[in-house]
């Protein structure tokens, strides 16, 4: 003799088949709202990063060489004639030659350039660092103030005393 299927086991496995998919459906939807959670912190995390990056780059350049006469704040071809290019300068005397570091934003990118001290280059012949819309240099006393623009147009600031007084190249 065939058992035929009482009604009450299709109510039992409809009702199964609906709770599970109601099940699926709410994991999807929380995964789908984490995601997009999660993507909203990166892209903010990732702003503040680039807002912070340039003047702390140049911060940290500063206070590795904060030694009396090593740094200096003025134009690219030498500090102390502006050439409307803002560029922060660090000596070190290298087997008796002087070379100059220089960090300065040219054509839509901060540059380093590490050469000589007495040798002009043009900008070009830095290595570009990272992408910028501005970079420029201002100093107070032993104080030097940082303004950067990053390449989405956030403008950051910061200053750096100089603990060794002026450390400002003569």
């Amino acid at each position: 003799m065939a058992r035929l299927k009482s009604p009450k086991h299709n109510i039992e496995s409809a009702f199964v088949i609906v709770l599970f998919a109601v099940f699926a459906v709410t994991v999807v939807a929380v995964l789908a709202l984490g995601a997009n959670g999660y993507k909203t912190l990166v892209d903010r995390d990732q702003k503040a990063y680039n807002q912070r990056i340039i003047t702390s780059y140049v911060q940290a350049k500063i206070r590795n060489n904060d030694s009396e006469g090593r740094l200096s704040v003025g134009g690219f071809s030498k500090a102390d004639t502006p050439d409307g290019i803002d560029t922060l300068h660090m000596y070190e005397t290298i087997e008796g030659d002087v070379y100059d570091t220089r960090i300065y934003y040219y054509d839509n990118h901060i540059y380093e350039l590490f050469t000589l001290a007495d040798i002009q280059l043009d900008p070009e012949a830095g290595n570009p660092i990272m992408e910028a819309q501005g970079l420029s240099f201002q100093q107070n006393g032993n104080v030097i103030e940082i303004t950067a623009v990053d390449a989405d147009g956030a403008k950051g600031t910061a200053s750096v005393a100089l603990r060794s007084g002026s450390g400002v190249a003569s």
